[in-house]
């Protein structure tokens, strides 16, 4: 019996320890699959556990999750218990890749799942979407970049409109940029957007809506092949599903999805050289030139204005207007700039002015001659020079420092031209005068030895101030450094709650770069931030990446953002501050 006993106990122990064994594992819904297509993982444990932490997903985006769910159970006296954590990931490009380590802490220990790999290959015909219940095709949503010219002119303008196109079942709540556009090469000009509007229409033949998202004017400053970079959104959507509520209204889920206008390659042609004018100096448009005084008749030492305008569409902020050469007599200042410029999406309209301030110092009369203006005519495909009228100005009065000036002392005579001896004593007694030499005075040597004393007390009182304000600039960088590091806390604490988290992520950026860069509220911006790093040789990189947490702190208050992209932020803030430390180290 006692055998027996024995045994019953071991295999109780035995019991014991399989039901109390954590079981920590990721799953993946398939191990081979398309670069269109989505992956499910799923991270599941049979005991519950806190802090659970996935891992970076290097090589893939995070289109959906993390969804958590809870089963938990008894049957027939046993436990069942399960808690999972399920991403949907898009991979970015194909090659073999692995799914990293996730962590959880179950009772104080951490365990970790296995690390997963998995092959992505090439674009598949039809994609799976059996496991991917937040995939949306390409065919059913797309982001594209209308160009209004593709090969247009060195300093002609042209237009970029960018649209989101998407089927009619899908709904669009809300987007923010992954990625903005840039214009290396061109001069730009956003318009304005008030209200996003959704338009019926039609794209590769087939119905859809869409909506305008962006509009840009870009004026090439470049000859050649220059590349316009790509638009990339993040966009929550609507999705429709098989279920139905109560009134029979079919139920929709939120999802996300990434989309991208692509690369728009533009070919700017040159401007002919035949018959450039030799004053051309890149105005290209469609424009009217005018010349305008003030008076033409005045005085000497009376002032005019004389108004040189250009108006009409083109280039207008791009050059400068023709300078103005007149006779030495006129004395001229240098003009007041004034320019009523509108940007649509036709380009630049309006007009800028040159007002010169003129003095005659002579009378007579002046010819302002003609005054000529080159521009390239983007209509004829041809140079045209245009000219303002002549102008005839007539001064009177006398000329400064005038003949009649001079004559006038000439007129005077004296009253007694006489000449005439006063007598005079020619004894004389000399009384001695006391003099004291100013040389080894008292105020001789003060005022020798003052300028010494003076520089001294700059010298002591320059270096005092610069002890006291690197003393101060010290104690400013240790209390903005202690300040980062207690919002960089407070924001791990408040992952989870958008608003929150954020505001204290951007307060310890804003503490952190003030603590080395000691800039003051008023100097705080994006443009003296970057300028600042760049001078302490602060890789451009990190710069890029800075500014684009920035705009995601900026973004998230209009944007729905999901756990995974606030703790993505929170990882990308330390590893920019530890690279900024490392550099200026």
């Amino acid at each position: 019996m006692s055998y027996k006993y024995l045994l019953n106990i071991a295999l109780l122990f035995i019991n014991l320890n399989v039901f109390c064994q954590i079981n920590f594992e990721a799953k993946l819904s398939k191990s081979t699959l398309g670069v269109n297509e989505r992956l499910r993982v799923e991270f599941s444990i049979n005991e519950d556990g806190d802090n659970f932490s996935p891992p970076d997903f290097m090589n893939f985006k995070v289109v959906g999750g993390p969804s958590q769910s809870i089963k938990n159970s008894w049957v027939n006296g046993d436990r069942s218990y399960s808690k999972s954590y399920t991403y949907f990931l898009s991979p970015i490009k194909t090659g073999t890749y692995s799914i990293g380590q996730a962590t959880i802490e179950v009772d104080g220990k951490v365990y970790k799942t296995l690390p997963l790999e998995i092959k992505v290959v090439g674009a598949v015909k039809n994609p799976n979407k059996e496991n991917d219940p937040n995939y949306v095709s390409d065919s059913e949503i797309y982001l594209t970049s209308e160009i209004s010219k593709r090969s247009p002119y060195l300093n002609e303008g042209f237009s970029v409109v960018y649209k989101l196109y998407f089927s009619s079942n899908i709904g669009i709540t809300n987007w923010r940029e992954l990625s903005s556009p840039r214009y290396t090469d061109f001069w730009s000009q956003n318009i304005d957007i008030d209200n996003y509007t959704i338009e019926d229409g039609t794209y590769k033949g087939k119905p859809s809506r869409y909506v305008i998202l962006k509009k840009t004017v870009l004026y090439p400053q470049k000859e050649g092949e220059l590349t316009i970079e790509p638009l990339s959104l993040d966009i929550t959507l609507q999705l429709p599903t098989n279920r139905r509520d109560f009134f029979g209204q079919r139920i929709t889920k939120s999802s996300q999805k990434v989309v991208t206008s692509g690369d728009q390659i533009i070919s700017v042609k040159q401007l002919p050289n035949l018959n450039k004018p030799k004053d051309y100096n890149g105005a290209v448009g469609s424009f009217n030139f005018v010349a305008t005084t003030s008076k033409r008749q005045l005085s000497v030492s009376e002032a005019l204005e004389l108004e040189l305008e250009i108006k009409g569409n083109g280039n207008l902020k791009l050059f400068q207007l023709p300078k103005l050469s007149l006779p030495s007599s006129l004395e001229i200042y240098e003009p007041e700039k004034t320019e009523n410029i509108s940007t649509n999406i036709s380009g630049m309209r309006g007009s800028i002015r040159d007002i010169y301030t003129i003095v005659p110092s002579k009378p007579g009369k002046y010819k302002i001659p003609k005054i000529e203006f080159s521009y390239f005519d983007i209509n004829s495909k041809k140079y045209k020079t245009i000219s303002s009228n002549e102008i005839n100005i007539d001064v009177d009065g006398e000329e400064w420092g005038s003949e009649k000036d001079k004559n006038i002392n000439s007129k005077i005579k004296p009253k007694n031209t006489t000449l005439k001896f006063l007598p005079f004593k020619t004894k004389s007694k000399f009384v001695k005068i006391k003099t004291k030499s100013f040389f080894n005075t008292n105020i001789f040597w003060g005022l020798l030895i003052f300028p010494f004393i003076i520089t001294i007390l700059i010298i002591i009182l320059m270096n005092y101030l610069n002890g006291r304000n690197k003393f101060l600039n010290t104690n400013i960088s240790i209390k903005s450094r202690k300040l980062a590091k207690k919002y960089l806390l407070d924001a791990k604490s408040k992952l989870g709650s958008k608003k929150e988290f954020y505001e204290s992520l951007d307060k310890a950026l804003h503490n952190y770069l003030k603590s080395i860069t000691l800039f003051d509220n008023s100097n705080y911006s994006k443009i003296n931030i970057q300028k600042e790093l760049e001078k302490r040789n602060i890789d451009a990189n990190i710069i890029k990446a800075l500014n684009q947490l920035f705009s995601n702190c900026e973004m998230a208050r209009y944007t729905p953002i999901t756990n995974v992209e606030m703790e993505s932020d929170y990882k990308t803030a330390l590893d920019i501050i530890a690279e900024i430390d490392k550099s200026i180290n």
